[in-house]
């Protein structure tokens, strides 16, 4: 069957419990709701260029190709998207993750402390390094389309610029739009990964 927009589920989650050396016990994750269903992110990590080589500009057996610079392999790729926002609890945790807060407040009048992903993660068997402005933070978005099959995506290590998170009225409603950059690595995944949701706590 034909997968749709109103079958999926966009997530963002802190670091958490989930690799080894963990500096939280605990994975917080917030669903985001009212989505538009218009999420936008590439499939996968573009390669390193290749310069073709060849002696005077003629090709011949001695041609051959050189691999640039790792920088394209590495490079922050966009990801976008946008909702609704209501006048519950989760709008105001929504825009307060999106500004790169590192505490959400709960209904105990305490908090709950969430963790960078930031160096949590590798590309090409290489561990990512550590934001050199300590205040930003980056979290793993994860988009997932139920089927008979289940299809999704995860993007490890994503920062969200304070200054590209728009809000937009109209007769209709107010719409948040999401724009982020994707500094870890682009896999596909068959299921959410497992956490609480940092909505249990408010």
């Amino acid at each position: 069957m034909l997968m749709t927009g109103k079958d999926g589920e966009l997530r963002l989650s802190d670091r958490g419990g989930i690799t080894g050396a963990e500096p939280g016990s605990t994975t917080y994750y917030l669903s985001l709701l009212f989505c538009e269903m218009d999420f936008t992110g590439p499939t996968s990590r573009p390669r390193t260029d290749e310069t073709l080589m060849m002696d005077r500009g003629v090709f011949s057996t001695d041609a051959h190709y050189i691999e640039g610079n790792d920088e394209p392999r590495y490079a922050p790729i966009p990801i976008t998207f946008s909702c609704r926002m209501n006048d519950t609890v989760n709008t105001q945790i929504m825009a307060d993750w999106l500004s790169g807060v590192s505490r959400i407040s709960n209904a105990a009048s305490g908090s709950t402390l969430l963790y960078s992903w930031e160096g949590g993660s590798t590309i090409d068997g290489n561990t990512l390094k550590a934001f050199e402005d300590a205040p930003k933070m980056s979290y793993r978005v994860e988009v997932l389309w139920d089927g008979e099959s289940d299809l999704g995506m995860r993007y490890e290590e994503v920062y969200f610029p304070p200054g590209e998170q728009s809000i937009t009225e109209s007769a209709d409603g107010v719409m948040l739009s999401g724009s982020g950059m994707c500094y870890g690595d682009v896999t596909r995944i068959t299921a959410l990964q497992s956490g609480t949701s940092v909505l249990s706590f408010i």
